[in-house]
């Protein structure tokens, strides 16, 4: 209540005067950030390399085109990655390998990247992930009452083994009509072995749909490393204890050696699709 009464009382003061106030933010040095990944996909490997950007920055986050990056397997196999090969417009600070490669099931990848001058480093092992064995759907009895987006009530249901023997990590997206979707834009899909259990006997899907549209999931393994980068991302994206005057909120834990945030993934993918008929 008294932070209520505290924003009353300044109301008529901030209403009768129109000066601007920035606030002295002290920032930190733009640290690099890399986003990575190794499949056992053709075409979905890729290293992204950008900087932070400041408190009153606006527009795309400044990225680093001038980079030499690199994977090697744990065979010795380097594969270079080059920077916007195709010369988009939309792509850059975007690098893909040199010659097409597909991530192999027990293998260690590492990455190297330097760029502003540091080297940064990571590795992480591309670990098996269960096939879904089927995929249905059904009216959500709640989202039909009050649909969030109109005629989008049906859920999906994913159906699939987990192999209990095992410690295992997921991450899942969804998309609609080749378009990759969240319930919430802070969301992030993933779970534990544990969590799942045995059996995914019909596990609703967070995201919803209409008839006519065509639904797919993907289903990524991933390491424990993995697994902990995308629950600290989604504690920091979900996280407003305090507000603007709450303690500042760690980084997630990465891989990435140096200081660089982001994370190097490298996962096996299964996907489904189905069309809402």
């Amino acid at each position: 209540m008294r932070n209520w009464i505290y924003v009353v009382l300044l109301a008529p003061a901030v209403w009768s005067c129109e000066k601007t106030v920035l606030l002295d933010l002290k920032q930190a040095p733009p640290k690099v950030v890399i986003e990575a990944q190794v499949t056992d996909r053709p075409g979905r490997q890729f290293v992204k390399i950008t900087r932070t950007a400041g408190f009153y920055d606006s527009g795309e986050t400044p990225r680093i085109t001038d980079a030499l990056v690199e994977v090697e397997d744990d065979l010795g196999t380097v594969f270079p990655f080059v920077h916007n090969p195709n010369d988009h417009p939309d792509s850059a600070g975007i690098y893909l390998p040199a010659a097409p490669f597909t991530g192999v099931i027990g293998r260690t990848y590492y990455l190297t990247v330097v760029a502003d001058g540091q080297t940064f480093e990571a590795q992480d092992k591309l670990l098996n992930v269960i096939p879904i064995d089927s995929i249905k759907y059904r009216v959500n009895p709640e989202e039909a009452k009050d649909p969030k987006d109109k005629g989008k009530i049906y859920e999906l249901l994913i159906f699939a083994r987990e192999p209990q023997e095992e410690i295992n990590f997921y991450l899942f997206k969804f998309y609609r009509n080749d378009s990759l979707v969240y319930y919430n834009d802070s969301d992030i899909y993933g779970s534990d072995d544990e969590l799942l259990g045995e059996k995914i006997d019909g596990v609703p899907s967070p995201v919803f749909y209409k008839l006519g549209d065509w639904a797919k999931v993907e289903f990524y393994s991933l390491s424990r490393q993995g697994y902990v980068f995308y629950n600290d991302l989604w504690g920091l994206l979900n996280n407003d204890a305090g507000g603007m005057f709450g303690p500042i909120p760690a980084s997630p834990r990465t891989n990435l050696t140096n200081g660089a945030l982001g994370f190097f993934q490298v996962s096996a993918l299964k996907d489904f699709e189905i069309l809402l008929e």
